[in-house]
């Protein structure tokens, strides 16, 4: 016996990754942010026909905003590669007619 109490073998709990604890929720705070910006399309309606460059005029200055934040970038940036997936992919569906309007 080493004559310590299991009180001074206890570990602090310290993620294997070495990010905060709270990183899983700033990454949901990003893709919470930018779809909030993306409700902002609804004050200038036609930019949904160009939401890849409207995006990028949104998205740049909020990168910039919170670069510091990891956790925050990350959910930006996701959120931005799932808005690309989706409008690339309604937009093949409208060019090859399976889908029309």
């Amino acid at each position: 016996m080493s004559g310590m109490s299991d009180e001074n073998n206890k570990q602090v709990d310290v993620p294997p990754t070495g990010k905060s604890p709270d990183h899983t929720k700033q990454v949901w705070l990003g893709m919470g942010l930018l779809a909030l910006l993306h409700l902002l399309l609804f004050l200038f309606p036609v930019a949904f026909f160009l939401i890849g460059i409207a995006q990028i005029i949104y998205l740049l200055p909020a990168l910039l905003i919170f670069h510091k934040k990891s956790g925050i970038v990350q959910g930006l940036l996701l959120g931005a590669g799932i808005t690309f997936l989706l409008n690339a992919t309604c937009f093949g569906l409208v060019l090859t007619g399976n889908f029309s309007l």
